[in-house]
């Protein structure tokens, strides 16, 4: 009789949210296996080579908060980096890197290779082991079964996936790539519910056939800052080209359009991306709209990806269209875009945690649930393997709420809302996001990360340098006059005059605080500025121009945190509470939140709704004292 093997966390799936998974969990001491179908695509970029932009690059600075890899690895393999949104404020400002994802894949696997307490193992999952409601192991295709505390599924757009080219379709999770075939039912059977979304991307385009001498150049940006506290300054070694389609364009989709599965008269695919859409989705939604932005990204030294042209139309039509775009009048499509259709879970069926309501120590993460783009794959996946890790080691998984983290508002929205189409995080999701900066990722998560085992000697190092040198300038900044004279010696061309005419001298906090000043400014008057880093005095700069606005989200947070402590009893039957509309029972019995906070970020829940919920809870928890 053959001896079962076993781990305290068995991770399925090496793309992103796998990757993130068993390396926190093998970072947090748990003895840590991976299991994927192919361990030379661990890390790969399925779709655009690129990492960050709105939102997304705050979850990159928090997966690297919490010790993760993805960060470094988009630094470290960064071509091209950019600032976004900087004129719209702080709470808007996104980095974006573009990466030669050759590279990214390779510092990927090598990263899970050196790392302590995990072992990796080439094979395919058939199906999740559980006893009396609690995660007991994993069988793989081979027959070989594998013990474990807890399970961690993830997986992409492989559970059964569907390549379409137009209407042409074979099995795959990737172009070449099989599909995990065998998961679904297993899951099933355990009670989760089950269905189909869809995604597209764009075609790659042989560089030696592209003309970008009449198009707009996008260089990088020299003070774009780096995901992780480990890397150094910006590696800008290419530019983008930016180009448009045209009517003509526009055309050719039209002409095709029931030749791509996306808008086939029937056997269309699932529903699709709403912020990433196809190309044919963007003529049909904008029809009066003559051009569509297309940037051409180098992706490695032959190709170039042109972002803004996912589609699942045929390769014949995809070329007649290219070739109508300035610059790619004579491209040629080095491999053609395609759409893919692929099973996900309702994300309803777990906890904030990520862990299954049905079976202790199941764990689901990355696409499967519902979601769309690397960074909240990963960003997923990093929590669902502190929380395995936590449930394996017999402790309770926690929560991170949305006012922690953006990632605690993804996982909200996931696990409260579901999902009816590919979702992406957007920084406008979170109520907070003044709060739930780039630049302070670290002091909001790293202090947690440190306690539960997650960061390393060097990143907790930096943070205490960090904090100390923000207090530093806060002090440095209060304690400091700037008078009228030297307010205007401060001022440069390119300044706005009004912000540096004072009547009278104000502390350095207080003239930080005009629109026009920033922390370069006071370095003359104050040159203990000057030896902050750049890092810190970002943050430092933020904090004290929008302390009042902070101050005032800290205080709804405060608020806001007593509904979510005060949880709605289990099994209660919202009919049967009085006060609430039909369409607040409605919401409600569909969702099952766990607390009146949730319950109030439901559709069709009123303010007045809500409170009568919550003299419900309070008067039901009276009558069991």
């Amino acid at each position: 009789m053959s001896r079962t093997l076993s781990y305290e966390v068995i991770v399925v799936g090496g793309g992103h949210a796998g990757l993130e998974a068993s390396l926190a969990a093998a970072r947090m001491g748990c003895e840590t296996l991976l299991v994927t179908m192919n361990t030379d695509t661990i890390g790969v970029l399925s779709c655009n080579p690129a990492f960050g932009g709105p939102a997304k690059g705050g979850l990159l600075c928090e997966i690297d908060a919490l010790g993760g890899y993805a960060s470094q690895g988009a630094d470290q393999s960064a071509i091209q980096c950019r600032i976004l949104g900087e004129s719209k404020g702080p709470a808007a400002r996104a980095t974006r890197n573009l990466v030669d994802r050759a590279r990214y894949s390779h510092l990927a696997k090598d990263f899970a290779r050196r790392q302590e307490n995990l072992s990796i193992l080439q094979g395919e999952a058939e199906e999740v082991k559980a006893l009396n409601g609690k995660i007991s192991g994993l069988k793989l295709r081979d027959g070989r079964v594998f013990a474990c505390g807890a399970l961690v599924l993830t997986g992409g757009t492989f559970w059964n996936g569907r390549v379409y080219h137009g209407l042409e379709s074979t099995p795959g999770g990737r172009v070449g790539e099989p599909p995990a075939l065998y998961l679904k039912s297993s899951l099933e059977s355990l009670g989760h519910r089950l269905g189909r979304l869809s995604t597209s991307t764009a075609p790659r385009i042989m560089a030696s056939t592209v003309d970008v001498s009449g198009l707009l150049e996008q260089p990088g940006d020299p003070g774009a800052r780096p995901f992780s506290v480990l890397s150094g300054g910006p590696r800008n070694l290419v530019s983008c080209h930016l180009t448009w389609t045209n009517p003509q364009t526009h055309e050719i989709v039209r002409e095709n359009l029931s030749g791509s599965i996306i808008f086939a008269e029937k056997d269309r695919v699932s529903a699709g991306p709403r912020y990433c859409p196809s190309l044919e989705d963007k003529i049909v939604a904008y029809p009066d709209r003559e051009r569509h932005q297309v940037f051409l990204e180098p992706d490695g030294p032959d190709l170039f990806y042109p972002s803004g042209l996912p589609t699942g139309l045929p390769p014949a039509a995809q070329q007649r269209a290219i070739n109508t775009i300035k610059g790619l009048e004579r491209a040629v499509i080095a491999r053609p875009g395609y759409a893919i259709e692929y099973d996900v879970s309702d994300p309803r069926d777990l906890e904030p945690s990520l862990e299954s309501k049905l079976v202790k120590g199941l764990f689901l993460a990355g696409q499967i649930n519902g979601t769309s783009g690397y960074e909240e794959a990963g960003a997923q996946g990093i929590w669902a393997g502190v929380s395995a890790a936590l449930r394996a080691s017999g402790r309770e998984p926690f929560f991170l709420g949305r006012d922690q983290a953006l990632i605690g508002v993804m996982l909200d929205d996931l696990t409260v809302f579901g999902v009816s189409e590919p979702y992406r995080m957007f920084s406008s999701r979170a109520e907070w996001r003044l709060c739930l900066r780039e630049d302070n990722a670290d002091l909001r998560l790293s202090p947690l990360a440190e306690k539960i085992g997650l960061l390393d000697k060097t990143r907790s190092e930096l943070l205490k340098a960090k904090e100390l040198a923000i207090a530093k300038g806060k002090e440095l900044l209060a304690g400091v006059k700037i008078t009228p004279e030297k307010a205007w010696a401060m001022r440069r061309d390119d300044s706005p005059e009004k912000d540096f005419i004072l009547q009278e001298p104000v502390y350095a906090s207080d003239f930080l605080r005009r629109p026009g000043v920033g922390i370069k400014h006071l370095e003359a008057s104050i040159p203990q500025l000057a030896e902050i880093s750049t890092d810190a005095s970002r943050t430092l700069e933020t904090e004290v121009k929008f302390e009042g606005y902070l101050e005032h989200q800290r205080r709804e947070i405060e608020r806001l945190r007593r509904q979510e402590s005060s949880r709605i009893p289990d099994g209660v039957d919202f009919k049967s509470v009085p006060g609430l509309t039909r369409e607040a029972v409605d919401a409600l019995s569909r969702a099952k939140p766990d607390t009146i906070g949730q319950a109030g970020r439901l559709r069709g829940v009123t303010p007045a709704s809500l409170s009568a919920l919550a003299v419900y809870v309070k008067k039901w928890r009276l009558t069991r004292l």
